[in-house]
């Protein structure tokens, strides 16, 4: 049995596909309903039992109930992926406290959250997986995306501890450290961002080149299966991590030198 936030759309809407084609009952959670309709639409008569729940990750009195809501309705629980998340593009002196809050406490703390009140049923069940999604943003810090690549660099660190700590209780934990993928996280970001026509080149090179999030499921269920720490997915996230490995200072100075030239070019754009 496997519970996946952010379950409304993009990858969380795959891996629920994914998950149902294994065999898998689906506890599935966002905080639209209208997305987690369509994606129980899209599973069709599975033979397996789906649950919806509407649920903010943030909202800690939530998230605890809605462990035992959703222990009650399956009773166990094997599976967690923590995926829901968000970005703004939007250098960090541009962006309010509440922008940078927001993100953060999606995308790090709906994953604390999320490992926190559900640990007790997994430990309950014997044996368990968390999947947390990062990004490859959390190997490096990449301009006008301060909190995003902060939050995803935590996530992957937690997994990391949990990793060591939870195999005493039988429970494997796996890091999802995404390139560009085919979502709608991209048109989100436009709204947010300072330069919406930047952030919209940026979500069609994404829509062009980037992995669907089937592919990714893919990848991920196969690492599951094999108890990975952690798995890159597309071929942006295994260069950027070789990058940051073997040039860790030079990486910066060229991400500095590609943002000068960007904002030069932007504030030349707004002045005239």
């Amino acid at each position: 049995m496997a519970v996946i936030t952010g379950a409304g759309s993009g990858i969380g809407r795959a891996l629920a596909k994914a998950l149902a084609a294994e065999g898998c009952h689906l506890a599935l959670v966002d905080i639209h309903t209208q997305g987690l309709e369509e994606t129980q639409r899209e599973l069709g008569q599975t033979g397996r039992t789906v649950t919806l729940h509407m649920a903010n990750v943030t909202d800690r009195d939530r998230m605890q109930a809605l462990a035992a809501e959703i222990h009650a309705a399956h009773g166990v629980i094997h599976l967690l992926f923590n995926n829901a998340g968000i970005t703004i593009s939007k250098a960090f002196a541009d962006s309010s406290l509440g922008e940078l809050d927001r993100v953060m406490a999606i995308n790090l703390g709906g994953v604390i959250n999320g490992c926190y009140f559900f640990l007790p049923y997994l430990k309950q069940a014997g044996e368990g997986h968390i999947v947390n999604t990062s990004s490859m943003a959390g190997l490096l810090g990449l301009p006008n995306q301060a909190t995003y690549s902060a939050s995803k660099a935590a996530v992957r660190s937690l997994g990391e501890t949990l990793y060591a700590e939870l195999a005493v209780h039988n429970i494997a934990v796996t890091t999802i450290l995404p390139g560009a993928i085919k979502t709608n996280i991209m048109k989100a970001a436009v709204e947010y961002g300072s330069d919406a026509e930047e952030t919209k080149k940026l979500e069609a090179l994404v829509m062009r080149h980037g992995k669907t999030p089937e592919a990714l499921a893919r990848k991920v269920i196969r690492a599951v299966k094999k108890n990975r720490l952690r798995v890159r997915v597309g071929a942006d996230a295994y260069l950027l991590d070789w990058l940051k490995r073997l040039f860790p200072v030079a990486i910066h100075g060229l991400f500095r030198y590609a943002f000068r030239r960007t904002d030069a070019a932007r504030q030349g754009a707004n002045s005239q």
